[in-house]
């Protein structure tokens, strides 16, 4: 129709060099946690095989409940990408805000009920005390990260969505790299730094993530845009949420259910596979010991019990 207003149009770059500059950023943020793990192990596992495995179960702990609320990253970025593509650059950015009042919100109910259930939930899982009790010294002060990696988790969504993929990049690197430089010195008292061993990895993981945190907070307060709380728009965040935590969920019990399987089909060793175990871990060597001691070794202790009720005499 004569006179009716058309839409600006807006000028889209869809090169294959613009896709990887937008692909490449966002994949160095997904590697960056994983890669800084495994120095965090390296760190922590010269302690002795304790700590590592109290590590390995606060970590564990932590990454379950944290995975379960990436919504706040990529629901945020779907919803902010569709006001970007629309030309509603500040309605983009007030997802990326709100997104962060929830992300503060529900980090503060995990740190709560977290503190609550840090000691039952270690030890049903790590099933020896000692482990459990390393777990939990770990997981009590990781748990005050949980916010700040929720706010990062936000800060990453609503940033995605405006592609500027390199902001993000430059946020969680620092964060981790000081981190990284944090968990030898905290762990293991150097520099003159107090050796807080276990507890030191945790502290050195929540100072980095408060860093990164605070530089996506001020990237929102510099965006000019009303930080204030706009409920309509958390409770369609809530919404979407629901349907990307039940399919996160829903991974998790197949993934769960399939470990099930898989260990009730693992058969017991053979009691050929046990007498070789016990040849290879004995100082003397096979051609040493008589046939009697071959067969001794081959006995588990459960069967030399039995074998000695039967005869009255003294198992072992």
């Amino acid at each position: 129709m004569m006179g009716s207003a058309e839409p600006a149009a807006i000028p889209l770059d869809v090169s294959g060099r613009r896709i990887l500059g937008l692909a490449l950023p966002a994949l160095g943020v997904l590697a960056a946690e994983p890669l800084y793990l495994l120095f965090d192990i390296a760190v922590v596992g010269r302690l002795g095989a304790l700590p590592l495995a109290g590590l390995a179960i606060g970590g564990l702990v932590l990454a379950q409940v944290t995975t379960q609320l990436t919504f706040l990253s990529y629901g945020t970025t779907a919803r902010a990408a569709r006001f970007h593509g629309a030309d509603r650059h500040d309605d983009a950015v007030t997802e990326g805000i709100q997104a962060t009042w929830l992300a503060l919100c529900v980090g503060a109910v995990i740190v709560v009920i977290g503190q609550l259930l840090a000691a039952p939930v270690a030890s049903l899982i790590a099933g020896d005390d000692e482990i459990a009790t390393a777990a939990v010294s770990w997981l009590r002060v990781a748990l005050f990260g949980a916010p700040l990696i929720l706010i990062s988790l936000a800060g990453n969504g609503w940033m995605r969505g405006v592609q500027d993929t390199a902001r993000p990049l430059r946020y969680v690197v620092l964060g981790l790299g000081l981190s990284a430089v944090l968990c030898p010195i905290l762990v293991h008292g150097l520099l003159g730094a107090p050796r807080w061993e276990l507890v030191g990895s945790a502290v050195a993981n929540v100072v980095g993530q408060f860093v990164a945190a605070a530089l996506f907070i001020v990237a929102l307060l510099r965006s000019g845009v009303s930080y204030r709380p706009r409920r309509a728009v958390i409770v369609a965040q809530l919404r979407l949420g629901r349907d990307l935590i039940a399919r996160s969920l829903a991974f998790q019990v197949c993934f769960l259910s399939a470990a099930a399987v898989a260990r009730g089909s693992v058969p017991l060793p053979s009691p050929g596979t046990r007498w070789f175990s016990n040849c290879g871990t004995s100082s003397r060597s096979p051609s040493t010991r008589s046939p009697s001691q071959h067969k001794r070794s081959s006995v588990l202790p459960s069967e030399r019990r039995t074998r000695a009720s039967r005869t009255g005499s003294p198992g072992g």
